[in-house]
């Protein structure tokens, strides 16, 4: 493995741990902490499916990362309201 490689795996770890701390956050009552969570969620697995596309050149991550960055703002707040403890 070259160090490209090598470093892209980090930084796919790293997100899953980001990804695991917003989860923590997003899991909060109120709508703020709601909000940043989910939104931090968004974009790190957006990022990491990028980084899947780069490593294992598997297509649709980077389909899936597009629609997730497009459709997030709406996701974001339907997601805070939700875990803010409102119907949807």
């Amino acid at each position: 493995m070259d160090f490209l490689t090598l470093s892209e795996l980090f930084l796919m770890l790293c997100l899953i741990i980001y990804m695991i701390a917003n989860i923590r956050i997003g899991a909060r009552k109120t709508t703020g902490s709601a909000l940043a969570g989910v939104a931090g969620f968004t974009i790190a697995l957006a990022i990491f499916l990028t980084l899947v596309y780069n490593v294992a050149a598997i297509e649709f991550c980077r389909d899936i990362a597009f629609a997730i960055l497009i459709l997030s703002p709406v996701g974001t707040i339907a997601a805070a309201y939700a875990l803010a403890g409102g119907d949807l």
